[in-house]
């Protein structure tokens, strides 16, 4: 059966305005992207699901075609957000599937809001405190500084890339460089805001009290310190369950939407049996 067609929304809320896209009838799933995407990301699972479910797929404030607020924003603010947008929106009992950045502002809102929800669908989840976390950062960090040394030595150095067999990787980390510029308000979220203020909004302490159920998905072929930011989510969280998916990398939202689509299916049918 086919999805019917998706329609887009506006709404204003006290932190701004916010953008989304929305399909079909039925049980409630809100999808939050990533960091370096939006909404949009979504877009072919919305097409296997939107014949069978509602599904609404917002862009998160100051990202894609929501507006970025003046106050200074966190992960917090964030589901405070989303909190909002529920509320004006009259949902209840809705599931929240996010990937990375957005499974960080889901968990935090299912924190603060367990009666509202049914469960959650977390891909490659961000938000887990873990030794190496400074160390991720630090190439972003590089990449997007006011200074960018690096970028600039990096297009010095492109043109003889070829002679080291380096040109496929410098070309991967201008690539990447631009990737974040477009995404200033993802960047301030992960790593451009004072160590405290993160510290403070990381799950580790947290997910105990999550009484949620939760599917963790994460790709086999992953980074390996996001495969046990994963495994580390799914140990802490008591009513979380982790499903690899082998041969997955850190795409699986657009190479394995399919698959995707089939394990957000099967467990909301599982979770709705059992309730």
């Amino acid at each position: 059966m086919q999805a019917p067609p998706i329609r887009i929304a506006r709404i204003r809320l006290a932190q701004g305005q916010i953008f989304w896209r929305e399909v079909g009838k039925g049980s409630t799933i809100i999808f939050l992207h990533g960091a370096l995407t939006n909404g949009s990301q979504w877009l072919p699972i919305l097409d296997q699901l939107g014949c069978r479910y509602h599904c609404i797929a917002p862009d998160l404030l100051g990202c894609g075609e929501s507006e970025s607020p003046p106050a200074a924003q966190s992960i917090h603010s964030q589901a405070e957000c989303l909190a909002d947008y529920i509320e004006a929106l009259h949902l209840e009992d809705v599931y929240l599937v996010g990937h990375s950045m957005g499974a960080w502002i889901a968990s935090h809102y299912a924190i603060a809001h367990p009666e509202r929800i049914a469960g959650m669908i977390l891909l490659a989840p961000e938000g887990v405190d873990l030794p190496d976390r400074h160390q991720r950062w630090a190439q972003e960090l590089q990449l997007t500084s006011p200074m960018p040394l690096i970028p600039w030595g990096l297009k010095l150095i492109k043109p003889f890339s070829k002679l080291f067999n380096r040109h496929h990787r410098i070309s991967q980390l201008l690539d990447y460089r631009h990737q974040l510029l477009a995404c200033p308000t993802s960047c301030r979220l992960l790593f451009k805001r004072r160590e405290a203020e993160i510290a403070q909004e990381m799950l580790n302490e947290k997910l105990g009290d999550l009484k949620t159920k939760i599917l963790v998905l994460q790709g086999g072929q992953d980074h390996p310190m996001q495969i046990l930011q994963s495994k580390t989510y799914t140990k802490l969280a008591p009513y979380a369950k982790l499903r690899m998916l082998k041969n997955g990398g850190w795409d699986l939202v657009e190479q394995w939407s399919e698959q995707v689509a089939r394990e957000i299916e099967q467990f909301l049918v599982t979770t709705v049996t059992r309730r």
